[in-house]
């Protein structure tokens, strides 16, 4: 179910049951049940994109900031940061760390330097894995060398290089933490903790793609180089020619060793609805192996490829008729009544 739409019907259920009057469910029944009948228009394996909203590919790789206050909810708090959520033996990963303004609200994630950290303060940070072992130390600097930026912004950087040892076995990731912790001279300090994973995926995109339209379906197919057999999930988000982003497609298959082809269909009714004529492109996509949790995730192509004109004719006006949602939707409507 798309995320977006499955979090409106979620949020109208319990109303039903416990906010709404009497006389507001029937209407919220309803809203539901319409809810269900749209997205039944659509296999599982292609959603909408609701319009205006982020490429749903990318908005799951955005880091997240941690930020750590200090006792009774003081500032300045401690953000941590990494510049990706997953890495693979060889690469670096770079970690910074800010002393911020208490925060306002949850939304300032990113706010100023803190006016009242006293200064100056000393960032260190350890590399631990799942059992909170260290693998490695690291210092943080704001001199504007190595993945520091700018000297003296407010934001302090480390780096760390992803090498042999702790590299999970092929087709599996781990899950490594990064403990920051930054001290001044009057003794206040603050620990604030983050992490990323370290995949090793048994398959990778080779970056070929082609694509043709199947019984009202656009096929893209994408080469797939695997180093071991095993399962894996393909994911692609196709933009308009203008870059918006309009289906989430997805399909998981079995692989063979060696370079092949994995077919993503991308159901025509959504594409046909947005009279998406072409070139239509690949804002996204990304190849899992999913041989074990947490799965490895591969990295995420961006603008790999361009299909050309495509007739609105050559696409399915079928709905798929997803028979879980129908019925959903007629005992809901039922419930209205």
């Amino acid at each position: 179910m798309n995320r977006f739409s499955k979090m409106a019907v979620l949020s109208v259920l319990p109303l039903m049951s416990s906010l709404a009057s009497a006389a507001d469910a029937p209407n919220l029944a309803q809203q539901a049940a319409q809810e269900y009948l749209n997205l039944a228009k659509y296999p599982e394996w292609t959603l909408p994109v609701p319009a205006g909203a982020a490429n749903p590919i990318l908005a799951d790789r955005e880091v997240d900031v941690v930020r750590q206050l200090g006792p009774n909810g003081s500032g300045p708090a401690l953000a941590v940061w990494s510049d990706s959520i997953r890495y693979e033996r060889g690469d670096t990963a770079n970690l910074f760390a800010q002393l911020q303004a208490k925060p306002q609200s949850d939304a300032d994630v990113l706010s100023a330097p803190s006016a009242d950290a006293k200064g100056p303060w000393q960032i260190r940070g350890e590399i631990v894995d799942a059992s909170n072992e260290t693998v490695a130390s690291v210092t943080f600097a704001d001199d504007g060398k190595g993945a520091d930026q700018a000297a003296g912004d407010g934001i302090y950087s480390a780096s760390y290089v992803l090498g042999e040892a702790g590299q999970p076995a092929v087709g599996q990731a781990a899950s490594l933490g990064y403990r920051v912790t930054a001290e001044n001279e009057a003794q206040e300090q603050r620990v604030a903790m983050n992490g990323f994973q370290y995949s090793h995926p048994a398959a990778s995109l080779t970056g070929e793609f082609k694509d043709r339209v199947v019984d009202g379906n656009l096929v893209i197919s994408a080469q797939v180089e695997a180093v071991q057999a095993g399962r894996v999930h393909l994911a692609g988000v196709v933009n308009n020619a203008l870059g918006d982003a309009l289906v989430l497609a997805q399909t998981s298959a079995t692989l063979g060793k060696g370079e092949q082809w994995v077919d993503l269909v991308v159901y025509g009714l959504p594409l046909r609805e947005a009279v998406a004529l072409g070139p239509l492109s690949l804002g996204a996509i990304t190849l899992t192996t999913t041989q074990g949790m947490p799965n490895a995730l591969g990295d995420v192509l961006q603008g790999a490829h361009q299909t050309g004109v495509i007739a609105p004719a050559a696409l399915t006006d079928k709905p798929f008729g997803r028979a879980n949602l129908l019925d959903a939707a007629a005992r809901l409507n039922a419930l209205a009544k």
